[in-house]
């Protein structure tokens, strides 16, 4: 996992960050005093029955989100004028849909099969998404998996580590998740954090995908992570997508039981 020391807010988007009267339970005395993360980590998560794994883009706040957020948005609107597909501002764009060659996207009418060369510029958009981010300064990715383990317990430890990490460095960060707001255990696993050692702010702060676009570009990079563990046949083109833009992140961090 890339771990630098070292984000612009969409207007629809409000970032929680802990205060006296509402984290008193859950926070140290220095966190209180806190207002502001120092980074900010959008998180999705891809897997199978047999491995769950969380990819994640980290920047720091606020210019790093500023230029993430530029550099994401100029990739989008430069899909708009794709001569093999009508993508259209907002439409959410799904890692898994596009390198199989499903979805709205590519089936506009009921009954129109897309052809084999919409498949693949629908493929390469996941792979010029890729590009976009590893060219963004200051933006780092990362990606963490286990074998036989809930998603919950996965992201419990992730949130473990890099509150530890922070720790040490005496610096703090939030958490953007893919998600509805439903998701209980995720705000469990920050609020077990020790309060005399919280260096990660606030509950998860969970919102769908098409709200956030760079949670859409974490779910590239967990797809592409996904892909080049796993190494299915069919998404053979894929392997080394994660390590050919992200090489400074390493090989994907197995992430063993905290406790």
């Amino acid at each position: 996992m890339v771990h630098d020391e070292q984000c612009f807010t969409p207007r629809s988007v409000r970032i929680v960050t802990p205060s006296l009267q509402e984290n008193a339970s859950h926070s140290s005395p220095s966190l209180t005093r806190r207002t502001l993360p120092d980074s900010i980590y959008f998180l999705d998560d891809s897997g199978n029955s047999d491995v769950s794994l969380f990819g994640f883009i980290r920047v720091p706040w606020i210019e790093g989100w500023r230029e993430a957020d530029a550099a994401w948005a100029t990739f989008l609107k430069n899909l708009q004028v794709s001569p093999h597909f009508s993508y259209t501002h907002g439409y959410p764009l799904h890692a898994v849909d596009l390198v199989a060659g499903r979805g709205r996207l590519l089936h506009p009418e009921a009954g129109t099969a897309p052809t084999v060369l919409q498949k693949s510029a629908a493929a390469s958009i996941v792979l010029q998404g890729l590009k976009v981010l590893s060219q963004v300064p200051r933006l780092a990715v990362g990606s963490v998996y286990r074998r036989g383990a809930s998603r919950e317990d996965l992201y419990a430890d992730l949130v473990e580590m890099v509150n530890s990490r922070h720790a040490e460095a005496g610096s703090w960060c939030q958490f953007i998740v893919d998600g509805n707001g439903t998701e209980r255990a995720l705000r469990a696993a920050h609020r077990q954090l020790p309060a005399d050692r919280r260096h990660v702010l606030g509950d998860p702060l969970l919102v769908p995908a098409d709200r956030i676009p760079l949670l859409q570009a974490a779910d590239f990079v967990a797809h592409a992570a996904y892909q080049s563990l796993v190494r299915h046949p069919r998404r053979a083109f894929m392997w080394d997508w994660y390590p050919r833009f992200f090489p400074e992140a390493g090989a994907l961090m197995n992430l063993g039981r905290l406790h």
